[in-house]
């Protein structure tokens, strides 16, 4: 009987925190855990042998910000063929869902995927049904107990709390709607997620309702309530909340937030993404974002190096959510989840949310996916 199920042999190991990068070694799986990571391990001993000899294998990629209430949410796509069918192993809906609509979520998406989904719930109870109406123009749909009790019935997989903060989402409620935010973080422990574009508040009084932890995803979107001011200077307040106050910074690229004019300021005055994301969803997945994959090529392209942008999307979200101990990172007894990919050395055209592009030398092309010890192979899900 064989040793191992799967073997992973040959391949070119990027693994930031392991410090394993461009280190080759093979990863032998038993079940859905890594069991063994060595300089040889013999083809006999795996029941299914992938020979890797020609691509990188990283830890599986995370997602921060997706969104995959397909069906209910007005914005939300498929998850299983946009995630583990595109290298990413663990994804985090942004607020797809709220107190009203949970359940339905847990029922029919986490619970019957084969990509490991966590949910930020959204302070609106009614998550995002529709673009027509702004999830907070009603301050009824914002009730703290009840999203506090459904956090504490799915304590599992509800991992924080979303609310986005834009002009025609909020309406007058903006302020009111964070402080309620703010309760049930502070009620349950969890993080917040925030979505800064365009907000009736500034950016300082947003910041002043954020703790350590929590997230500002749509980092480098261009808006007057973005981290670039008028002068092109990275705004004060956007430094402290990252070197001082210990708020992650997350791209979350999307349909309309993310702007390569502002991501050069801003890293060229070394204010970088704590996480990249993708905010994958129906009104960009057709362009400009299409993947996480290809929103790491952007920030190849914006000066990163390959172990910092698979950092981005492993160890760094992993730590964040407290999950380092079971992903982000390959190593014996951590869960089987593994993402294989190549470099392509050619011009890219590379789009980012405002009409801006740039022509990037090169881009990562996902190859295959391993999601808890079983292998995703590209068009599984077509």
């Amino acid at each position: 009987m064989a040793q191992y199920d799967l073997l992973i042999k040959h391949g070119t190991l990027i693994d930031p925190e392991n410090g394993n990068v461009d280190a080759h070694l093979d990863i032998g799986i038993s079940g859905d855990r890594i069991a063994r990571v060595a300089d040889e391990i013999f083809e006999e001993e795996a029941a299914t042998v992938i020979d890797a000899s020609d691509v990188f294998v990283s830890p599986g990629w995370i997602d921060l910000h997706v969104h995959v209430w397909d069906g209910v949410a007005d914005l939300a796509i498929p998850g299983d063929p946009n995630c583990v069918g595109k290298g990413v192993t663990t994804a985090f809906d942004a607020g797809s869902a709220g107190a009203d609509t949970y359940p339905g979520f847990q029922k029919y998406v986490i619970d019957v995927s084969a990509t490991r989904f966590k949910a930020f719930l959204h302070i609106s109870s009614q998550g995002q049904l529709t673009r027509n109406i702004g999830e907070l123009d009603d301050l009824r749909y914002a009730d703290v107990d009840r999203a506090v009790k459904m956090c504490e019935a799915y304590k599992e997989d509800i991992v924080g709390i979303k609310i986005r903060m834009s002009r025609n989402i909020v309406g007058e409620n903006g302020k009111e709607g964070l402080k309620r935010a703010r309760e049930v973080c502070e009620a349950t422990g969890l993080p917040l997620m925030l979505h800064p574009n365009a907000s009736p508040l500034s950016l300082s009084d947003m910041f002043d309702e954020m703790r350590a932890g929590d997230i500002m995803t749509h980092c480098f979107h261009k808006s007057d309530t973005g981290v670039i001011d008028t002068d092109g200077k990275v705004r004060p307040e956007a430094v402290k909340a990252v070197q001082e106050d210990g708020i992650l910074f997350d791209v979350g690229h999307g349909a309309g937030s993310f702007a390569f004019e502002v991501a050069e300021a801003a890293m060229s005055q070394d204010l970088l993404p704590g996480t990249i994301s993708s905010d994958l969803h129906k009104y960009n997945i057709d362009g400009p974002v299409y993947s996480l994959a290809l929103t790491m090529s952007k920030f190849l392209h914006l000066g990163l190096s390959l172990e910092e942008v698979i950092r981005k999307v492993t160890s760094a979200p992993a730590a964040a959510m407290g999950m380092l101990d079971e992903i982000g990172v390959i190593r014996e007894g951590t869960c089987a989840d593994l993402t294989l990919f190549r470099i392509i050395e050619d011009a890219v055209e590379l789009r980012d949310a405002i009409g801006g592009t740039r022509t990037g030398e090169r881009s990562i092309e996902h190859v295959s996916t391993v999601r808890g010890g079983r292998l995703y192979a590209p068009g599984v899900f077509d």
